[in-house]
């Protein structure tokens, strides 16, 4: 290996927190409800820091039945972040409120399930096996389905910010799933060098190019901030009540 494993998570650990802190200071520029939609974007790349330091310190670090490093915190950020932007794209299509927290758990099922698919011995990692293609299959046909559908009677920047967010999530889903299948902990097919730095462009690119999008995208934001005032609201329910004319996009 060309250098520790370890450093690379550090190298990772610290452009996050730079990022975090160049995205801080750019949200500033904004206020009332449109900084708080903005915020999602240093709270992910917080929540990608602190995974990166937890693995570049060893903590919550287990092993799978052949002795592969499995890095629990780095699934809690997929849990956290990832399902959080699936919310959030739920939003921007203003897709009813059930399809919302189905996109949330195909994502746990896909991340957790990931997870568990390293950390279990046989004959239970096949069975995590299934969660994680069943949580896949979930969050593709949810995306493109009911959220595409209801998408089609949002504004336009609305509509804009929402496909470029689809289309980036249904690249990462299929990559996530190519290199789970790979890595050592898995098929074996990528070294050791070469999964963690896959893994680590990843997982800094995703996060890169969510936020980005959506920092990027004020116009779109700010008619989000109309019928949702905050990223959270999708939680209570409140301004979540589709009208009569766009209620049938999610049949």
């Amino acid at each position: 290996m060309l250098f520790e494993e370890r450093t690379l998570y550090t190298a990772v650990a610290i452009v996050a927190v730079l990022l975090t802190v160049v995205l801080a200071a750019w949200v500033r520029r904004f206020e009332g409800a449109t900084r708080r939609h903005m915020l999602l974007a240093p709270a992910a790349m917080a929540s990608l820091t602190v995974s990166y330091v937890g693995m570049a310190t060893g903590v919550l670090l287990f092993h799978g039945p052949e002795g592969a490093p499995v890095y629990v915190t780095r699934f809690l950020d997929y849990g956290i972040v990832y399902a959080f932007i699936v919310a959030y794209t739920g939003q921007l299509a203003n897709v009813d409120r059930r399809w919302v927290f189905g996109g949330i758990l195909g994502l746990w099922a896909f991340s957790f399930g990931a997870m568990i698919r390293h950390l279990a011995p046989p004959p239970f990692d096949s069975l995590a096996s299934l969660v994680v293609l069943a949580g896949f299959a979930c969050s593709l046909w949810l995306l493109l389905r009911p959220y595409t559908r209801a998408a089609a009677s949002v504004a336009d920047d609305r509509r804009l910010l929402f496909g470029k967010l689809r289309n980036v999530q249904l690249i990462m889903l299929i990559t996530y799933l190519l290199v789970a299948l790979t890595t050592r902990q898995a098929l074996g097919l990528l070294g050791a060098f070469t999964g963690i730095y896959v893994s680590a462009y990843l997982d800094l690119f995703s996060h890169v190019a969510l936020v980005g999008l959506i920092v990027r995208s004020e116009p779109a934001v700010r008619s989000l901030t109309e019928t949702h005032a905050s990223p959270l609201s999708f939680l209570t329910g409140s301004n979540t009540q589709r009208t009569t004319a766009e209620a049938p996009a999610d049949d």
